[in-house]
Protein backbone atom coordinates (compact mmCIF):
# COMPACT_ATOMS: atom_id res chain seq x y z
CA UNK A 1 0.00 0.00 0.00
CA UNK A 2 2.97 2.24 0.82
CA UNK A 3 4.13 1.65 -2.82
CA UNK A 4 1.52 2.58 -4.13
CA UNK A 5 0.85 5.68 -2.36
CA UNK A 6 4.16 6.95 -3.26
CA UNK A 7 3.92 6.13 -6.93
CA UNK A 8 0.61 8.27 -6.89
CA UNK A 9 2.71 11.03 -5.13
CA UNK A 10 5.92 10.72 -7.58
CA UNK A 11 3.28 11.51 -10.33
CA UNK A 12 1.70 14.47 -9.14
CA UNK A 13 5.19 15.33 -8.15
CA UNK A 14 6.45 15.26 -11.38
CA UNK A 15 3.36 16.45 -13.62
CA UNK A 16 2.70 19.23 -11.23
CA UNK A 17 6.19 20.58 -10.21
CA UNK A 18 6.63 21.71 -14.34
CA UNK A 19 3.41 23.19 -14.37
CA UNK A 20 4.40 25.47 -11.06
CA UNK A 21 7.41 26.22 -12.56
CA UNK A 22 7.01 26.96 -16.35
CA UNK A 23 2.95 28.37 -15.98
CA UNK A 24 3.78 30.68 -12.86
CA UNK A 25 3.53 34.68 -13.30
CA UNK A 26 5.58 36.78 -11.59
CA UNK A 27 4.95 37.43 -8.17
CA UNK A 28 6.07 40.95 -7.69
CA UNK A 29 7.27 40.31 -3.96
CA UNK A 30 8.74 43.65 -3.82
CA UNK A 31 7.15 46.48 -4.53
CA UNK A 32 8.76 49.87 -4.91
CA UNK A 33 6.52 52.55 -3.69
CA UNK A 34 6.74 56.17 -5.35
CA UNK A 35 7.61 59.49 -3.46
CA UNK A 36 7.99 59.55 0.26
CA UNK A 37 5.11 58.01 1.22
CA UNK A 38 6.47 54.34 0.98
CA UNK A 39 9.38 55.04 2.71
CA UNK A 40 8.36 56.22 5.18
CA UNK A 41 5.35 54.07 6.35
CA UNK A 42 7.99 51.32 5.89
CA UNK A 43 10.17 53.21 8.51
CA UNK A 44 7.29 53.44 10.75
CA UNK A 45 6.88 50.14 10.27
CA UNK A 46 10.42 49.49 11.45
CA UNK A 47 10.04 51.36 14.68
CA UNK A 48 6.57 49.80 15.71
CA UNK A 49 8.27 46.28 15.17
CA UNK A 50 11.18 47.50 16.94
CA UNK A 51 9.67 49.17 19.54
CA UNK A 52 7.14 45.88 20.63
CA UNK A 53 9.77 44.11 20.57
CA UNK A 54 11.87 46.17 23.07
CA UNK A 55 8.25 46.03 24.78
CA UNK A 56 8.54 42.10 24.87
CA UNK A 57 11.97 42.07 26.38
CA UNK A 58 11.11 44.51 29.21
CA UNK A 59 8.05 42.54 29.92
CA UNK A 60 9.92 39.36 29.91
CA UNK A 61 12.45 40.78 32.52
CA UNK A 62 9.53 42.15 34.77
CA UNK A 63 8.16 38.65 34.94
CA UNK A 64 11.82 36.95 35.14
CA UNK A 65 11.18 34.12 32.31
CA UNK A 66 13.93 32.01 32.43
CA UNK A 67 15.41 28.83 31.25
CA UNK A 68 16.90 27.55 27.91
CA UNK A 69 13.89 28.75 25.74
CA UNK A 70 13.48 31.81 27.45
CA UNK A 71 17.54 32.72 27.18
CA UNK A 72 17.33 31.82 23.11
CA UNK A 73 13.74 33.72 22.79
CA UNK A 74 15.94 37.14 24.33
CA UNK A 75 18.93 36.09 22.11
CA UNK A 76 16.15 36.86 19.38
CA UNK A 77 14.27 40.30 20.60
CA UNK A 78 17.92 41.63 21.23
CA UNK A 79 18.59 40.82 17.35
CA UNK A 80 15.58 41.45 15.98
CA UNK A 81 15.85 45.06 17.92
CA UNK A 82 19.32 45.11 16.57
CA UNK A 83 18.43 44.12 13.01
CA UNK A 84 15.55 47.21 12.90
CA UNK A 85 17.57 49.54 14.49
CA UNK A 86 20.47 48.79 11.37
CA UNK A 87 17.35 48.13 8.50
CA UNK A 88 16.35 51.84 9.55
CA UNK A 89 19.31 53.36 9.54
CA UNK A 90 20.31 51.81 6.03
CA UNK A 91 16.94 52.81 4.25
CA UNK A 92 17.44 56.03 5.96
CA UNK A 93 21.13 56.29 4.34
CA UNK A 94 19.83 55.28 1.08
CA UNK A 95 17.94 58.72 0.50
CA UNK A 96 21.41 60.53 0.47
CA UNK A 97 23.09 58.22 -1.54
CA UNK A 98 23.55 59.61 -5.48
CA UNK A 99 23.03 56.82 -7.86
CA UNK A 100 26.36 57.23 -9.81
CA UNK A 101 27.90 55.30 -6.70
CA UNK A 102 26.24 51.87 -7.99
CA UNK A 103 28.12 50.57 -10.64
CA UNK A 104 25.88 49.35 -13.04
CA UNK A 105 26.22 46.46 -16.15
CA UNK A 106 23.21 45.95 -18.50
CA UNK A 107 21.05 47.50 -15.72
CA UNK A 108 21.73 45.62 -13.01
CA UNK A 109 23.72 46.75 -10.13
CA UNK A 110 27.03 44.71 -9.72
CA UNK A 111 28.82 47.00 -7.38
CA UNK A 112 29.21 49.92 -5.26
CA UNK A 113 31.84 52.46 -4.84
CA UNK A 114 32.69 53.51 -0.98
CA UNK A 115 33.84 57.33 -0.55
CA UNK A 116 32.85 57.61 3.19
CA UNK A 117 32.06 56.15 6.25
CA UNK A 118 28.15 56.77 5.67
CA UNK A 119 28.72 54.24 2.74
CA UNK A 120 30.55 51.34 4.33
CA UNK A 121 27.86 52.06 6.57
CA UNK A 122 24.93 51.42 4.16
CA UNK A 123 26.91 48.89 2.54
CA UNK A 124 27.23 46.75 5.61
CA UNK A 125 23.71 47.89 6.72
CA UNK A 126 22.96 45.60 3.17
CA UNK A 127 24.19 42.94 4.51
CA UNK A 128 21.13 42.34 7.17
CA UNK A 129 20.60 39.12 6.67
CA UNK A 130 23.83 38.46 9.01
CA UNK A 131 21.78 39.68 11.48
CA UNK A 132 18.45 37.91 11.02
CA UNK A 133 19.62 34.51 10.14
CA UNK A 134 20.97 34.39 13.71
CA UNK A 135 17.85 35.75 15.25
CA UNK A 136 15.37 33.10 13.71
CA UNK A 137 17.72 30.63 14.82
CA UNK A 138 17.62 31.43 17.83
CA UNK A 139 13.82 31.92 17.66
CA UNK A 140 13.42 28.42 15.75
CA UNK A 141 15.85 27.03 18.95
CA UNK A 142 13.60 28.40 21.87
CA UNK A 143 10.36 27.08 19.69
CA UNK A 144 11.79 23.93 19.28
CA UNK A 145 12.51 23.74 23.43
CA UNK A 146 9.20 24.85 24.56
CA UNK A 147 7.90 22.10 22.34
CA UNK A 148 9.79 19.42 23.52
CA UNK A 149 9.59 20.49 27.53
CA UNK A 150 5.74 18.96 27.48
CA UNK A 151 4.45 22.40 29.18
CA UNK A 152 7.46 22.92 31.56
CA UNK A 153 8.21 26.19 30.45
CA UNK A 154 8.14 28.85 33.25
Amino acid sequence: MLSRKFSAMTLWVVFLIPIFVFWAEPAHAVQVHGGHEGLISHQLGHILFASCMLFLLVTGARNKWSGFGWHRFKCFIRLIIFWNILTFSGHWLRTGIIDDKFVKLNGHVVGFRVDSFADVFYYFANLDHLILLPALLCLSVSLRKWVTSDGEAR
